[in-house]
Parts: structure tokens; sequence; C-alpha cells
């Protein structure tokens, strides 16, 4: 007999139903994964440049970035947000701010200046975030959360295989993917007269679990350094770091499942499946299939970069420093 599987309701009374408002979230969302979590990054930076020409030139800036140019009265700005789903830029001085309709920034002979680059949170950078995975793919799992006044619903996906009763043990997956920002990409001046001195700011990597609007449900992952500068310092982590990805990968995953690590080779040694990791290769982190995922230890001993194991119920903001200066100059 074939029967149809049936979405299960899931009900919840809350205690102050006047602080929720009607919303329904399926998990996953458009920016968000499966358990909820949205990860966003806000970039404050201060970048030092130098023009060695005698004559006058146009930096041209990417309108993601808003920027202020610290001279003078600091009226060369760009700001951008978000309404209603479209960005609005807001240019002052357009006389000094564009050139051939690009947007950017005249830097006068022999000058130096600041020039302050920002992702803000009206307008962030979202972070992709991985699905968590078990053995039962996305099912067996609430795949959509909905509240209405006092009264909390949902729906809760079976697995229709009765042969299987668990789909494993939790453990802190990790869910994102570190970008590394190269100084050539980020300022790919082809003008021997332009030069980057130095460059400090803060990063913000905030995360959310978008539909716990009531505080009912808890998560639990592990989460990396969004953005990395290459050959910049970063420090001041806020809050600190749990362990480094190297340790994450090699020692914790091993202990915290009780398994026994492969004894270390001439030849990478695959781990055990676990569904949700990652694969480390020349574009970082990459996902793997839920059937036989494997982990690669990096071919270069010293890239290493922070990660977190979080538990939060709403949200956690993460902060760090980066600093670079140019030591040839």
């Amino acid at each position: 007999m074939n029967m149809k599987r049936l979405a299960v309701p899931l009900f919840i009374l809350l205690l102050a139903s006047s602080l929720v408002s009607a919303a329904t979230y399926d998990l996953p969302g458009d920016n968000y994964n499966n358990i909820g979590i949205m990860g966003e990054v806000t970039i404050n930076l201060n970048v030092t440049i130098v023009n060695t020409a005698p004559f006058p030139k146009f930096i041209i800036l990417n309108p993601r970035y808003e920027f202020t140019v610290y001279r003078l009265d600091n009226t060369e700005t760009m700001n951008a947000f978000l309404i209603g789903g479209n960005v609005v830029h807001n240019l002052s001085n357009i006389q000094k701010t564009t050139l051939n309709y690009y947007t950017g920034f005249w830097i006068l002979p022999y000058e130096t200046v600041v020039v302050n680059f920002r992702i803000t949170s009206h307008y962030p950078y979202v972070v992709p975030t991985a699905d968590y995975q078990t053995i039962c793919g996305d099912l067996a799992k609430i795949t959509s959360v909905e509240y209405n006044g006092s009264q909390v619903t949902g729906v809760i996906e079976d697995l229709d295989d009765i042969s299987v009763l668990s789909c494993g043990v939790m453990y802190p997956q990790l869910i994102n993917t570190p970008k590394v920002l190269y100084l050539r990409s980020m300022f790919p001046m082809v003008d021997g007269h332009i030069r980057i001195l130095k460059y400090d700011g803060t990063v913000t990597f905030r995360l959310t679990n978008v539909p716990n609007q009531a505080g009912l449900f808890n998560t639990f992952f592990a989460a990396s350094i969004p953005v990395i500068f290459d050959g910049a310092e970063m420090y001041d982590f806020v809050p600190n770091y749990t362990m480094t990805y190297k340790e994450y990968l090699e020692k914790f995953i091993w202990e915290y499942r009780g398994l026994n690590p492969p004894q270390r080779t001439s030849q990478p040694q695959p781990l055990p499946p676990m569904p949700g990791m990652f694969q480390l290769s020349n574009t970082l982190i990459s996902g793997v299939s839920v059937g036989a995922p494997q982990v690669t230890i990096p071919q270069s001993e010293e890239f290493d970069f922070p990660v977190w194991i979080i538990f939060m119920g709403s949200g956690v903001d993460i902060t760090y420093h980066v600093s670079w200066k140019n030591e040839g100059r």
C-alpha cells in the first residue's frame, strides 16, 4: 500500500505573545541554512594611500563599500543602505567623487591620504552558510516555524523508514568558509605611482538564529573566521576563538565523537563518514556529499585559522582587528 507521508504540526504556547509578531520561517531560508543560521559581515577599514606622481590620479572604488576620504571637511563620501530589498547609494560632492560615471576620489600629486572603507549593518555582506547534515538528509527535523500571537506552529518532516530510529549524534559541524582577501585583489592598481602604505580596522561577524523569534530554539555548530586578510595581523578576537581549524580537524572532532584519529602517514587519511564536514583545497573549504565525505589535511602546514564552537539561542557577534603595513615602502 502506498501511503503519503504527512507533515506533523508542532504546537507551543508562548508566555509573552505580545512580543512575537506573525511570521513564517522555512528551514532553510533565502539567506540562512537549515538550522536557521545567517552570517553577516561588516568591515571598517582605514587605508593609507600615496600618489608619487607629479600629477593627480583618480582612484576607482567598488560601490559595494561605503567610503569617506579623510581630508579637509571629509565631504567626499558615499553611503549605501537597503530599502525594500533595493540598494540605495548616496554620493556627496559628485564632481569630486565621480569620473566617467565611476565612483571614487582624486589623489593629488605627492599626496598621502587616508580613506575609510566600510561595509555596514545597513548593507552587510551575507556569508553563505552550509546546511547541517545527518545521515537522514534534510528529513527528520523541523522544516518550518510559524508564529501567530501566543501560538507557535511548525512542520516536522518524518523519515518514512521504520528501520531507522536515530539519525546520529549531534556534533558541531563547520557551517562557513573563510574568504581570503589578498592585497592585489583588494587594490588591483596597475599604476606604479599609486602605493598602499598600510591598512587597519575591525571586522564583525554576526551570527543570527533567524527563525528563533521567540527564543525557544537553540543551535549548536562551529564557525570559522569569515574573512582572512592575507599577510595581515589579525588579533583582539572577542570572544576569543575556541581553537584553530587544524585543531578542530585533527583533534577535536575525533575526541568529541569518541573515535581514534588515523596515524599520520605521507598519504592523506580520510575521516570516517561525517556529514557536514569540508575539504580544504586551493579554493579553501568546499562542501562534500552526504554519502561519503572526506577531509583532506591542508598541504601547507602553516595555513590555519580560528574556529569557534558555538551554542546559542538568538545570536552572537564575533569581532576582531586587522592590521597590515607595507614594510617595503
